[in-house]
């Protein structure tokens, strides 16, 4: 997407932000009791449920329990019953708030296996992206992996004196990347290779519920393609002390950063608030 086609994307409408946003991160499990999975389901538009029905059982099931929790989160911040919260969707299928709240709150959402997270600002645009460690992540998985997330120039930056990549470092770039790309709404396709990361990606360590901190944001470039110059983008890894890989994107050089549970937001709002 070149330059001067970024005016029809949602998400760079509303693009620009202070130079220290505020950012709320928030974590939640995929596991509900069947109970609160059917309350969940009749909180969903027709057309989010006739979505869900074409996926598997067990993906279903979390899909239904990531946006149904996406429509508590956004109808309490906005005033409005999680059912009338109105959502659409861009081009490449990045979801935002329409109607009356369009420009309230950006969010993004990104889940792997039985964990979602949502980031929030009021402030700017944003991506997440998140991925739990499996087992099948090992050192062949990053021989196969790497070529297609790195572009040659990062590749000989990160292969050390062994000549492999690590597993963690691929991971990290992914999510990474994913985040930047999902903070854009241009959809992933084959953008992966196109985002340059720096080789000292940063990586915040913070807990769940602990008090806001200011958080570096490393500059991202994009070769070959026009999306953004070097400075207007900016990502960073966070360190929950999990098995998950974790990453975030505002075009922000720094940002507020805070970590919430689902019912820390549901009670207090956002960090900014």
């Amino acid at each position: 997407m070149a330059r001067e086609r970024l005016s029809s994307c949602p998400s760079l409408l509303t693009g620009a932000c202070s130079s220290n946003p505020n950012v709320t991160i928030t974590c939640l499990s995929l596991h509900v009791t069947d109970n609160e999975y059917d309350y969940l389901v009749n909180l969903l538009s027709e057309e989010e449920k006739e979505r869900s029905l074409r996926r598997v059982p067990e993906v279903r099931r979390r899909a239904v329990v990531s946006r149904g929790r996406l429509r508590v989160l956004l109808g309490y911040l906005i005033g409005v019953p999680p059912q009338e919260v109105s959502l659409t969707t861009g081009h490449f299928g990045k979801p935002y708030l329409s109607g009356p709240h369009q420009s309230s709150i950006q969010f993004n959402v990104a889940h792997s296996m039985d964990e979602a997270v949502i980031a929030l600002s009021r402030q700017c645009t944003i991506g997440v992206d998140v991925e739990k460690r499996k087992t099948t992540h090992d050192e062949k998985w990053a021989r196969l992996m790497g070529p297609t997330i790195l572009s040659g120039i990062e590749m000989k930056k990160r292969i050390g004196v062994s000549h492999e990549l690590r597993p963690e470092e691929v991971l990290d770039c992914w999510v990474a990347k994913e985040a930047v790309l999902k903070a854009i709404g241009t959809g992933i396709g084959d953008k992966l290779r196109a985002c340059q990361l720096p080789s000292d990606l940063p990586e915040f360590r913070i807990s769940v519920d602990s008090v806001i901190s200011s958080c570096r944001l490393a500059p991202v470039e994009f070769k070959q393609q026009n999306f953004f110059s070097g400075n207007d983008l900016g990502v960073t890894l966070i360190d929950l002390g999990a098995e998950s890989h974790l990453a975030v994107a505002c075009p922000a050089q720094s940002c507020k950063l805070a970590v919430r549970s689902l019912e820390r937001v549901l009670q207090d709002g956002l960090s900014e608030d």
